[in-house]
């Protein structure tokens, strides 16, 4: 505790002056420094706590966190604007945890980028906190596909700078979409990648109380060796295919030229090269002078029998209300979301290479890459679907093999956003889950699962820019191990 006793001595005794050092030379980028301790009554972080932290959360607890985020942002002010602009920033963590074993220190970077953005097209490098998907992107249980839930790996992008509008169409059509090759860093495979596009259309000016969106969203892992692909049947001489023509094929998504050859052998020939998923989304919005809401929805795919509509209904049904005007009472709501979560279809029970549409999707698992859609034990997709060693092992070891066991469940969701005087900001989540594995494991019963969170947020009028902020999490239930516990932290920008 000493550690956190210093911080906060940092933070609040020698703000203002680091202040005036850090204006003159640096005065185009703003710094946000937090400090905060987590304990819980079991050495398991509650789900909540963890959950949509870009991997920033540990697994275990108690702990101790100092995080570091100076940044550079594109200009707002109308009158120095330019077709040019540029933003970079960082985001240094670094987690201290403590336990009846030994204690372990773990430094990581959620954030390194640099940005380049000429009038509405951007390129950027490095790593980046980002959600993919169509829905409400702060309150959300997290979006199917690419949540925000594990730590972000570096890739080059280009993509658009929000929707742009067609004039030639009088704005009523608008596009947004973004192109990236990464570098999946993972510890368990060697010079692997990543491909990721997503495209999004709206239909509506931008001043229509209604308007239309549609999308859709593709990631690959693709390449990389490993020593336990040798004398796999899902490799050659434990490598996966990684030439250009190998790449054009995983970008469009086409089955390759053949069945197998001395880069490949029938896994990728069948299966199309490299590990595909995303979602399709579609959603409407309805505006007023006091509201917004967006009613939409995610549906997942992994193959051909996804894209085709095969495995509905499963996806992310989503609701979301937001107050746009204030309120004459010191306490009101302003932001609530209601969400659904199905996964239980996947095509069908049944695998079939006969078949044209195969079954059994097995959601974010995988043949050739172990640890399937995750990264860093992190879920990349909805943190519901969860990995292996964050399920009570009592209840893990019913489908073997498997990183992720469970991928087979129905959640219920909702968050809410509340404001008292414009100086406190309180957040809630609560989800409740039944989990029935995955296809080719029987369960003998579905298991249910409740987590909820409490989070409040407090201006400090004192000090300028400071604030504390605190929140409480439980889960209860047969997925994760029974857990209460809690997070404090302080929270200074300059």
């Amino acid at each position: 505790m000493r550690l956190l006793y210093l911080l906060i001595f940092i933070f609040l005794g020698i703000g203002a002056p680091l202040q005036a050092q850090l204006y003159k030379p640096f005065n185009q980028f703003s710094y946000d420094l937090e400090a905060g301790a987590a304990f819980a009554t079991e050495t398991q972080t509650p789900f909540w706590l963890r959950s949509n932290q870009y991997g920033m959360v540990p697994q275990t607890n108690p702990f101790v966190t100092l995080r570091v985020n100076p940044h550079r942002d594109y200009r707002t002010d109308s009158t120095r604007r330019s077709a040019f602009d540029w933003a970079a920033g960082a985001f240094f963590v670094a987690n201290r945890t403590f336990g009846p074993s030994q204690g372990s220190t773990t430094l990581l970077w959620p954030e390194v980028y640099a940005k380049l953005k000429w009038k509405q097209i951007e390129l950027s490098a490095g790593r980046q906190r980002e959600v993919i998907g169509l829905g409400d992107s702060t309150l959300s249980s997290g979006f199917y596909a690419w949540s925000g839930n594990a730590m972000p790996f570096p890739k080059i992008q280009l993509q658009t700078h929000g929707f742009i509008s067609l004039g030639f169409l009088k704005h009523i059509l608008a596009f947004q979409g973004a192109y990236a090759h990464g570098w999946f860093t993972a510890s368990y495979i060697n010079q692997a990648y990543f491909h990721q596009k997503q495209f999004y259309v709206r239909f509506g000016k931008p001043h229509w109380p209604l308007r239309l969106y549609a999308g859709i969203n593709h990631q690959v892992q693709w390449g990389g060796h490993a020593d336990y692909l040798k004398n796999s049947p899902a490799a050659v001489n434990g490598s996966l295919p990684t030439t250009f023509q190998d790449y054009l094929s995983l970008v469009t998504g086409r089955y390759p030229d053949d069945y197998s050859n001395d880069r490949f052998n029938s896994f990728d020939g069948a299966n199309r090269i490299g590990n595909h998923l995303g979602s399709y989304d579609l959603g409407i919005e309805w505006k007023t002078t006091k509201f917004q809401m967006l009613l939409y929805h995610q549906h997942p795919y992994e193959d051909a029998s996804g894209l085709a509509l095969q495995n509905r209904p499963d996806g992310l049904t989503g609701l979301r209300w937001l107050r746009k005007s204030s309120s004459t009472h010191p306490l009101f709501l302003k932001h609530i979301v209601l969400e659904y979560l199905t996964t239980t279809n996947q095509s069908g029970e049944q695998y079939s290479t006969a078949s044209k549409y195969q079954g059994a999707d097995n959601y974010f698992n995988h043949g050739q890459y172990l640890e399937g859609w995750s990264y860093n034990g992190f879920t990349l997709g909805t943190p519901f679907i969860a990995p292996r060693a964050t399920i009570q092992p009592n209840n893990s070891v019913l489908t073997p093999g498997y990183f992720f066991p469970n991928n087979r469940l129905r959640v219920g969701y909702i968050g809410t956003e509340w404001q008292y005087k414009q100086q406190v900001t309180v957040r809630s989540r609560f989800s409740y889950s039944q989990n029935l594995g995955a296809y080719g494991w029987v369960n003998p019963r579905t298991f249910y699962q409740f987590s909820g969170l409490v989070s409040a947020q407090i201006r400090l009028n004192r000090w300028s820019k400071t604030s504390v902020k605190g929140s409480l999490a439980y889960d209860q239930g047969e997925l994760f191990l029974p857990s209460f516990g809690g997070y404090f932290g302080i929270c200074k920008s300059w």
